[in-house]
């Protein structure tokens, strides 16, 4: 029996070695057929082989390394369309399976949005956005910063991609996103003063995307004048007229303050007295209904700061005491909720 179960084990080996180098000759010839269609016919079948092989053929085959490589070749059109029909059709068979070797390439591919070749550009648009339409919403986190990373690239191409990912990211994962939003508004808003149209447009939206996450009955109503304000500093006051205008009744949540508290931050800062006048108003009638710490914590550093210069700089005595008062319901919030208060603001 032991020699039979050598035979056996040489015999497993010499299959996995043939599946090997069968899975091996297909990546290359998706990567080096004449047509579109061929390559995608190829493509397809290395993912069913894969497949069948199991998803640890990725690895043995070095998979990713041979993508990188493939979107690397300058002068080669069919190698980097190749590469990238290659995992839209692996992630498109073995859909979450993939998704931990898709992150291994995805700065690569995201790079090649700025392909000079249409057709590869193209093909990475519809890879990405099939990812991210059916990523793990747990992943956000973990996408984000290569998101992040193509919104502050050189080309315009790579930072309109990546925004348009982002704002599908927004529906794949809301509750997430929601949670990240902090991160997320003043990423997207250095790219609404981006000198390119597209990439403004782009970015507009994509914030646009982001905010259909915030729920709060009171502000949902007033967030496109928010998101414009973010684009626009100069309706930075019809939005903080908006602010003291609302009544708010219902918890204020992390992803509410995310759009509101860059467009308090600025108003604070402003010269004019009556506008840091409105911000100390809206941060009191707001912190009033924050019910979680952890929700306020992202923007301690904005507002404190700022409230305390209020309180202590303003020539105006009436102004100074909204100022306080307004540094005393946010720091009442804070601690209600179980957060630290650095000591200089207590």
């Amino acid at each position: 029996p032991a020699s039979s179960l050598g035979a056996a084990f040489a015999g497993h080996r010499i299959a996995k070695m043939a599946a090997f180098e069968a899975l091996t000759a297909l990546y290359t010839k998706a990567t080096s057929e004449e047509t579109t269609d061929a390559r995608s016919a190829a493509a397809a079948e290395l993912a069913s082989g894969v497949e069948a092989a199991g998803v640890a053929s990725i690895m043995s085959m070095a998979l990713p390394a041979k993508v990188m490589a493939s979107l690397g070749e300058a002068k080669n059109v069919a190698a980097r369309e190749g590469a990238v029909l290659v995992c839209h059709a692996l992630h498109t068979k073995l859909g979450l399976h993939f998704e931990p070797y898709m992150l291994l390439v995805l700065p690569a591919l995201i790079e090649r949005f700025d392909d000079k070749v249409k057709t590869v550009a193209q093909a990475v648009d519809a890879c990405l956005s099939a990812f991210v339409q059916a990523v793990n919403p747990y992943a956000a986190a973990t996408l984000l910063p290569f998101l992040f990373a193509g919104m502050g690239t050189i080309s315009w191409k790579t930072k309109v991609g990546c925004l348009k990912l982002l704002g599908t990211l927004a529906h794949t994962a809301p509750t997430q996103i929601g949670q990240l939003l902090p991160e997320v508004v003043p990423k997207v808003t250095e790219n609404m003063w981006d000198t390119k149209p597209e990439v403004k447009q782009a970015a507009k939206a994509c914030l646009g995307e982001c905010c259909t996450v915030i729920h709060n009955p009171d502000v949902q109503p007033i967030v496109p004048v928010l998101i414009s304000a973010n684009a626009n500093p100069k309706e930075n006051v019809s939005a903080l007229d908006r602010l003291m205008g609302t009544t708010f009744v219902s918890q204020v949540d992390r992803p509410t303050l995310a759009i509101i508290v860059p467009v308090l931050g600025r108003g604070l800062r402003d010269r004019d007295v009556q506008t840091k006048r409105k911000c100390c108003v809206v941060v009191d009638n707001m912190c009033k209904l924050v019910c979680d710490a952890k929700d306020v914590e992202p923007f301690v550093d904005k507002l404190l700061p700022e409230l305390k210069k209020v309180e202590e700089d303003v020539p105006i005595p009436e102004i100074r005491a909204y100022g306080a008062k307004a540094k005393a319901t946010l720091v009442k919030a804070i601690k209600d909720g179980g957060g630290k208060v650095p000591p200089e603001y207590e």
